[in-house]
């Protein structure tokens, strides 16, 4: 009996042996589980992401600026009055939203735009175009540092009329064809938000906005420049 305790006190002893030195080496479980150098998983987590950053993105833009617009007339006839012989640009505001899917540094963009396009006569009258575009473009970008990053875009877009002054001398057509190219630094505050600085042009009247007895081509071009805020999705 003496022998059968002796055994059994000597295996308690030798668990208990065993069990301390494990702690010893190995730290407590707690606080080696929530230390920061030893969480490999949520290491691995945030190296996923960040290649998934780099792979994939989804960014909206909301963009407020000023727009230089110009209007061009290619004519069949002198103008008599002269205020389309020679016009000169015109300044309204701009404001839209994009959303861009990106893969690989290359991807998508779309959203709407409102521009005040038009132009003023050699009398000092001005005349408004209203338009809300739709973009449809190819985009790129890439990081510089840490925060910075560069965009650009390239691509058609098609404008929609929501208003123009009124005049004897032309009518705008309901629909504009264009092209706009567009280039962009977005300084991100995290990794969901930044501001934007930028600026586009666009060049309108592709499907050629007017023609009449007057006007055989009407053609426009539009500088914007805007800021805003960028939200990485």
């Amino acid at each position: 009996m003496k022998a059968i305790n002796f055994y059994r006190n000597s295996f308690f002893a030798f668990i208990i042996i065993c069990f301390a030195a494990t702690s010893s080496f190995a730290g407590d479980p707690y606080t080696r589980v929530n230390s920061k150098d030893s969480k490999p998983h949520f290491v691995e987590a945030e190296k996923l992401l960040a290649k998934r950053n780099k792979l994939f993105s989804l960014d909206a833009d909301v963009k407020l600026g000023v727009g230089i617009a110009g209007t061009s007339f290619e004519l069949n006839q002198p103008d008599s009055t002269g205020q389309l012989n020679s016009t000169t640009s015109k300044v309204g505001p701009s404001f839209g939203a994009t959303l861009s899917l990106n893969f690989f540094g290359f991807g998508f963009t779309t959203g709407f735009a409102y521009g005040n396009k038009g132009f003023e006569s050699q009398s000092g009258q001005k005349t408004n175009l209203n338009y809300f575009n739709i973009p449809l473009l190819l985009n790129f970008d890439f990081n510089v540092g840490q925060r910075v990053r560069v965009e650009g875009n390239f691509g058609p877009y098609f404008g929609l009329l929501l208003s123009q002054d009124e005049n004897t001398l032309y009518k705008a057509k309901n629909f504009d064809l264009g092209l706009t190219a567009e280039l962009q630094l977005a300084y991100m505050f995290n990794k969901y938000m930044g501001v934007l600085l930028g600026g586009n042009y666009q060049y309108g009247g592709l499907n050629n906005l007017s023609n009449n007895d007057l006007v055989k081509k009407m053609t426009t071009s539009t500088i914007n420049i805007y800021t805003g805020l960028k939200f990485e999705l």
